[in-house]
């Protein structure tokens, strides 16, 4: 049976905010082949910077990450092509601070799912988050980079208080704070029904997680990914609020054939929800 995929994704900037620094992407391969080996890419980075720096930051991360993973270039294995991808996405950065003054300090911070065969490989750094949901069950797949965060690893805060500190704004590590980022990866197995969110912390500090977990259970990623930015939009959230929600119909459990990469097709989202 092969890899069924259903996914939606929504960003907006929010009723306090100008401008919205928060992207989101999805990508896929035209070649066959390419698409069996490196599977379904997905996105999401929230930019920081002044002088809408933050949104450069984020939309060149994201559309960076793209181009790198399915590059021909690039290697033929998932996790090396992804680990790839995401400094390729740093040095982009850094390049563009480089060459525009006005882009000095910018950074960003960016989680990636990429959903190939019966595995899932994720990358991640900074807030934003991707949780996983089955059978009604969700987990947070990844680990904040945050004071607040760091606070909770060393059992002086509880995690239910990271969304009312200060310190979860001031982030440990992005893409663009360093030449050499320090992300986390991980493999996920996948099991047809399992749904994965990728959300900006626009999103996660205004929903509970419970709330979350029953909104993906009745709903189609199209109208869960509605029904989550209007509720945050609801609670008055400061912040722009992104999400993407991708549903696993089938899993593909046959092994890629051998052959080279497929030129890079790729569908690039941004705009209102």
């Amino acid at each position: 049976m092969a890899l069924e995929l259903e996914s939606s994704g929504l960003t907006d900037a929010g009723p306090h905010r100008e401008t919205n620094e928060d992207c989101v992407g999805c990508f896929a391969p035209s070649d066959p082949l390419a698409l069996q080996r490196k599977g379904y890419l997905y996105v999401v980075a929230d930019g920081l910077g002044g002088h809408a720096a933050g949104e450069v930051a984020s939309s060149s991360a994201v559309a960076r990450m793209g181009e790198e993973y399915y590059s021909p270039s690039n290697h033929t294995r998932i996790e090396p092509a992804l680990r790839q991808a995401v400094q390729a996405a740093n040095l982009r950065i850094h390049e563009l601070t480089h060459h525009h003054p006005e882009y000095r300090s910018m950074e960003t911070t960016l989680s990636a799912v990429a959903i190939a065969g019966a595995q899932a490989y994720v990358a991640h750094i900074g807030d934003t988050r991707i949780y996983h949901w089955r059978a009604g069950g969700l987990t947070q797949l990844t680990s904040d980079h945050s004071e607040a965060a760091e606070l909770v690893r060393m059992r002086i805060l509880k995690p239910e208080r990271v969304r009312d500190h200060p310190g979860r704004n001031t982030l440990t590590r992005t893409l663009g704070s360093r030449l050499i980022p320090r992300p986390d990866y991980l493999r996920h197995p996948l099991q047809a029904g399992d749904q994965f969110i990728l959300c900006s912390d626009g999103l996660w500090s205004s929903i509970e997680d419970a709330e979350i977990s029953e909104i993906l259970g009745d709903s189609p990623p199209a109208v869960a990914c509605q029904t989550l930015i209007d509720r945050a939009l609801a609670r008055d959230c400061q912040d722009n609020v992104t999400v993407q929600v991708v549903r696993v119909n089938a899993v593909d459990d046959a092994r890629p054939a051998p052959g080279r990469n497929g030129w890079l097709s790729s569908i690039f989202q941004r705009g209102q929800a």
